[in-house]
Order: C-alpha cells, then sequence, then structure tokens
C-alpha cells in the first residue's frame, strides 16, 4: 500500500518561515523538527547540513525538500515550511527562489516507506500552481492543509 506525506502532516505541522536565508528557515525547521520528533536537534542539523553538502535540497519550482533518515524514530515526521520571503541563497537546482519547505525525518530502517515519502510529495507538488496557491494562503494554516491533503484528482475540479 502506498503511503503519501499528507498521512503525516496536520496543521501544527505547518509553519510560517520570516528569515531570509537557507541557514535562518532550516534553523527554524530544524528546531521544530527536534520537538516534535523527540530526536537531539544536533543530530538533526549534523544529519540536514550533511545531506545538503552532498546535494541541495532545493528540488526547483519554488520547493525544497531537505530530508534525513535516523534510527530514532517509529514513524515519519513531516513539516512544512512556507516562506515569507523568497529564499534566494537556496541553491535550487533551477537556480530560483524557495517560497515551500517539505521538512521529512523518516526511519532509517524503512527505505521503502521513505521513497513513498519523497516520491508522494513530487507528485504533489510538482504542480506550480499548487505551489503558488500555498504561497497565497501563508497565513491560513487550515486552508494550506486542506490543499495538500486534496485528492490528485480534485485539484483540476477546483481550479
Amino acid at each position: 500500500m502506498k503511503v503519501t506525506f499528507t498521512k503525516f502532516i496536520a496543521k501544527e505541522s505547518i509553519f510560517i518561515l520570516n528569515g531570509t536565508t537557507k541557514l535562518e528557515v532550516l534553523n527554524s525547521l530544524i528546531t521544530e523538527a527536534a520537538k516534535q520528533s523527540k530526536i537531539d536537534r544536533d543530530t538533526i542539523v549534523r544529519l540536514t547540513w550533511h545531506r545538503e553538502k552532498m546535494m541541495t535540497t532545493g528540488v526547483g519550482f519554488s520547493l525544497a525538500l531537505p530530508h534525513i533518515r535516523v534510527n530514532e524514530i517509529p514513524d515519519p515526521v513531516v513539516l512544512v515550511g512556507i516562506c515569507k520571503n523568497p529564499i534566494e541563497d537556496y541553491e535550487s537546482q533551477d537556480e530560483q527562489p524557495i517560497r515551500v519547505i517539505i521538512f521529512i525525518i523518516a526511519p532509517d530502517q524503512n527505505q521503502e516507506l521513505y521513497l513513498q515519502l519523497l516520491g508522494s510529495i513530487s507528485r504533489k507538488l510538482r504542480h506550480p500552481e499548487i505551489i503558488q496557491e500555498l504561497i497565497d494562503n501563508i497565513t491560513r494554516p487550515s486552508k494550506i492543509l486542506r490543499i495538500l491533503k486534496r485528492r490528485q484528482t480534485d485539484q483540476k475540479d477546483s481550479e
């Protein structure tokens, strides 16, 4: 059975990020990830920046997808950050500023789940109009949650 990232998000998983740099917005998400996952913040910092050094998680179309795996959690933690300011220094693959960040901490022992989460985000957020809809609703976490949980087939119906 396919698992989607929306199974692991709630209104409390959605954040407005006020930073103006990659460091600032990732640090905000790392702090929240440590609270929600109960994993030591230093561990999340180390793993996140190690991943960023390997290759940027700015996948393009204003979306970044930082993701790490750890041994200490039974279920994934997924956070959604909407950036108040375009993050110019994120080094996205398409060289465009980042506005939406989906941060994933997944259990290390379940690679299949990890890949399904990443794939479900890519499928859901590959449409620029959805990214824009998330940005347009930055102050409305409940609306952002509804947009993200909306079925793929509903997207065309609601536009």
